[in-house]
């Protein structure tokens, strides 16, 4: 996903919200993703690209079982912290299932 690929989709596509997740989607004929984890989540850029590579994990497997199409960034929230690393996978599925 490019900059201006990016800031495109993330100024014209659809907000999906949960407690710990906001997917920004929008539609297209092939499957872009990307994951933003800002300070507020994590200080440590080391934590937060931790929590980005397990995001990308959660999306890219995601899309090989269930055949995704668009672009999708997800926004982690503060409250992704707080989320088991067992439940962490489960949580961030059913929040991309949101999306139709």
């Amino acid at each position: 996903l490019t900059k201006k690929g990016f800031d495109h989709s993330f100024s014209v596509g659809k907000r999906y919200h949960s407690p710990i997740i906001q997917i920004i989607h929008e539609d297209a004929s092939d499957f872009h993703g990307a994951a933003v984890v800002g300070k507020k989540v994590y200080k440590k850029a080391v934590d937060r690209n931790r929590l980005r590579r397990r995001l990308y994990g959660v999306l890219y497997r995601y899309n090989k079982t269930h055949s995704l199409q668009g672009t999708f960034i997800l926004v982690a929230k503060p409250a992704l912290k707080e989320v088991s690393k067992k439940e962490f996978t489960q949580k961030v599925e059913d929040a991309v299932r949101q999306v139709p």
